[in-house]
């Protein structure tokens, strides 16, 4: 488990955007990031600085995740990921391919479908609007 303590940094070891205040950031795995820039690299669960977590070459991993090295993490559903899934988005979100549905209509992405990630939910293009 690593220590964690509140530092100054000039960017966010997530997003890659300045800290502007220090007040609101967290220092741990060798680097600063915003309080809500502080998540699972796996499966993107928020953490905290009392959170239990571990380094993964300067990127924190949750117990659930670090407990599961060789099976990703579901984004959405948090279970472990065994056999084919889908990486989405910018973050490259795992997901298992069962639970890659769009958040307004609930239908499953195919190849000729669209999607958007937004907030941290999947979308097809049409439904978010």
């Amino acid at each position: 488990m690593q220590e964690v303590s509140v530092k100054v940094s000039l960017y966010c070891g997530y997003c890659h955007n300045p800290i502007t205040d220090t007040k609101y950031c967290v220092n741990a795995c060798g680097t600063t990031f915003h309080k809500e820039c502080f998540v699972c690299k796996s499966c993107h669960v928020r953490l905290f600085s009392f959170s239990k977590f571990f380094d993964d070459n300067g990127k924190p991993v949750c117990a659930t995740c670090n407990a599961n090295k060789n099976n990703p993490v579901c984004y959405i559903c948090r279970n472990p990921i065994e056999g084919s899934y889908t990486v989405a988005g910018p973050q490259e979100f795992k997901v298992h391919d069962a639970c890659f549905k769009c958040a307004g209509c609930g239908k499953p992405f195919s190849s000729d479908t669209g999607f958007t990630e937004d907030e941290g939910k999947f979308w097809h293009l049409m439904c978010l609007r």
